[in-house]
């Protein structure tokens, strides 16, 4: 038992030190901050695959620049993306179902708008469940303070009334990624500093 224990402490530690540049709230705070513009405010719903789809790639490609030459790499077991994707469905369908039971007690359920103005609590509930399983992952306390923040500013921009139905959605975005983007930025600097790049690896950078 005491063995499994520190194989678990070593798995979270290892996990909090994978997650110590930054870089994962700076990429994601710059997606975020890219849907929240007016130009791509007409193609929303095809921002969110486009967003999980470029995700990943660019985070994985910074890290092999700028945090594995400085700390070494650790292949992490990372969730399966079906579980993902299947995990990501069933909070869809439960935060759907509670809307619905709400707009048919209290609203029209067949009101398209309505449905589009409770966007950002979708939104909300879903980066609050992913920031608390990071955190479950982790002995990293941010990702529990990431995600209050998630749910609130889901809520309140959903309970607050705007001209245009994806204006919440859209300051939604915006909330997440003025909060993430500069927060992931400091880290990424901190990390920098805390972590300076060797000759031998800056002359690897040059060849």
């Amino acid at each position: 038992m005491k063995q499994q224990v520190n194989i678990k402490e070593i798995e979270h530690k290892t996990f909090s030190q994978s997650q110590q540049d930054g870089l994962m709230e700076l990429v994601l705070g710059i997606c975020l901050l890219a849907m929240s513009t007016r130009l791509l405010s007409r193609v929303l719903i095809g921002m969110f695959p486009i967003a999980i789809i470029l995700f990943s790639p660019i985070l994985s490609a910074l890290r092999n620049r700028f945090t594995y030459p400085r700390t070494g790499y650790v292949k992490l077991i990372d969730d399966k993306p079906k579980d993902v994707i299947a995990g990501i469905a069933l909070v869809t369908l439960i935060v759907i179902a509670v809307l619905a039971v709400a707009f048919f007690l209290f609203a029209n359920v067949r009101d398209f708008g309505l449905w589009m103005k409770w966007v950002p609590l979708w939104a909300g509930v879903i980066l609050a469940i992913m920031f608390v399983s990071l955190s479950a992952k982790s002995t990293v306390v941010r990702y529990y303070i990431f995600a209050v923040y998630s749910l609130i500013a889901g809520l309140v921009l959903s309970i607050l009334k705007f001209t245009e139905v994806e204006t919440g959605t859209l300051l939604y975005f915006l909330a997440m990624g003025v909060f993430l983007a500069p927060f992931g930025l400091v880290l990424f600097i901190r990390f920098l500093r805390k972590h300076p790049e060797t000759a031998k690896e800056a002359k690897n950078d040059t060849a």
